[in-house]
This record gives C-alpha cells, structure tokens and sequence, in this order.
C-alpha cells in the first residue's frame, strides 16, 4: 500500500504506526508495516498483563515507561540526533533509539493500546506526548524516558530546543492531529534532505508532504524549489501553478520561483 492508499483509507492517519511506515517507505527495504503492528501489538499483550489492579493511573504510566525506557531501552538519539533513521518507526525499534517525535508515536500507540486518549503536541522544536483526562491534559516527554512535563519544563523545552528563538505559550500544548504528526515526521526529514542537497530524497518527502497537505500552497513550493534544483522547469512551473491557486494573496516567494524558472 502506498501513502497515497493509506490517506485514501485513513484519512485522518488513526493507524498512525501504520501511517509512520507508509510515509517514510522509500527509506525502506520492506515498507510492510505487518512485522511493525505485529511488534507493537505483542508489546502492548505484555504491557496490558502489567496494569495495575485496582486501576491507578500514574502507576499505569509508570509502567508504560518502564517497559519502554527501562526494559526495552528506547531512548532519545543525542549523538546522531540528524541521522534519518531516527525518523523512520521500524528502525527505531530495531536501533532502540529515535528522535523526540518518532519516540512520542511510539508511546502514543502503546498507550492508546491500553484505552489512554493519547495524542501528541507539537512543541517549537520538540515533540512530546499527552494523554486527556477528567482534570486535563498530562504531558510526557518519550525522548527523555516519559519524563512528566508541565508549563515550567515546557517553557525550558521550548527555549532549548529553539535557542531562545521563542517564547513558550500554555497555547503551545494544544493537541496536534494525527495527520499533522506525520506531516510534521516528514518535513523534518524533507529538511535534512534539502539542506544536505540530497535531492532525490528531498523529492520523494516533498511529494508525500503534497500528499499529507493537498490543500496548503508550501508543500508544491517545496517541491517546486527541488525541482528546480533538479534542473526540471516544466514540473516547478506545474508546483509554482499549483501553491498559487493555494494561495490566499500574491507570495514573492513565488514570484522568486517563477523568475527561476524563466532565468
């Protein structure tokens, strides 16, 4: 199944592990997600028979956490934290490491397995993951072993991860959707792949960002600007045509586009 398949029948990405694989298939031997959900469904059998009775909630998390950073050794990647392996899910069960996004989805599928309303949230530079209940949302940081976040770690996330280039907002914590957690996954990569002139890479994650965000003009500008660089005009022209009918209002960014295509 391709990305294009998958988004057809999920379009809200709800089988986000198996939406993680389909989204990042060209950086796959086997882009199967079978052996991945086959994993992530044995680990959740373990992680169910270890819930604790009667039911307590913060003993529960504890052993989610446990059982993916003690156990099972997960762990945010410090050292090769830019190799794109950390973005790709099977890999990172494989490697026992990933990045803070990968990591969160990780924990989100293992903890909607156990009945948790699980999502994810969309720091300025880091990833982290939340679970809803009566009293609000609890923030968890999976790249450092499901540390506890509140507005006081938050705010210090946000300033290192950022280098002080934002200021942290309660607003900040708001749920991400599914879909844009996987779009967030492959702009990631789409931005290490541009920046190191990987353009055959940089193509292919800019193709599925078009797919994850049909409607929003800055994945067909992305690609239009690898397509430049691939010396394709004919097909920037097509992405440039495409992101200003997106448009709301004229982009010199586009405009800059169009006078590399002519020049």
């Amino acid at each position: 199944m391709s990305l294009l398949e998958y988004l057809q029948e999920d379009p809200s990405c709800s089988r986000l592990a198996e939406g993680a694989v389909h989204a990042v298939a060209p950086l796959l031997e086997d882009p199967d997600p079978a052996p991945l959900l086959t994993q992530l469904k044995a680990w959740h059998l373990e992680l169910a028979a270890r819930m604790p009775l009667p039911w307590n909630f913060h003993k529960a998390i504890d052993a989610l956490n446990d059982f993916l950073f003690v156990e099972q050794g997960f762990e945010g990647d410090r050292e090769t934290y830019s190799d794109p392996l950390n973005a790709v899910l099977p890999e990172v069960l494989r490697r026992r490491k990933g990045l803070p996004i990968s990591l969160s989805l990780l924990w989100i599928d293992q903890a909607r397995r156990l009945g948790f309303e699980a999502v994810g949230i969309g720091l300025p530079g880091h990833f982290i993951a939340a679970v809803r209940t009566d009293l609000g949302m609890l923030c968890f940081d999976p790249f450092h072993r499901g540390q506890s976040v509140g507005h006081e770690r938050a705010a210090a996330l946000v300033q290192a991860s950022t280098e002080g280039r934002a200021a942290f907002h309660p607003s900040m914590l708001a749920p991400t959707s599914d879909r844009a957690l996987l779009t967030r996954l492959i702009r990631n990569l789409h931005r290490r792949f541009a920046q190191a002139e990987q353009w055959p890479d940089a193509l292919w994650t800019a193709t599925h960002l078009v797919l994850l965000q049909p409607e929003d003009p800055e994945p067909y500008k992305a690609r239009a600007l690898v397509h430049l660089q691939r010396l394709d005009a004919e097909a920037a022209l097509q992405d440039i045509e495409a992101a200003e009918a997106r448009s709301p209002s004229s982009d010199p960014d586009l405009e800059a586009l169009r006078r590399a295509v002519k020049d």
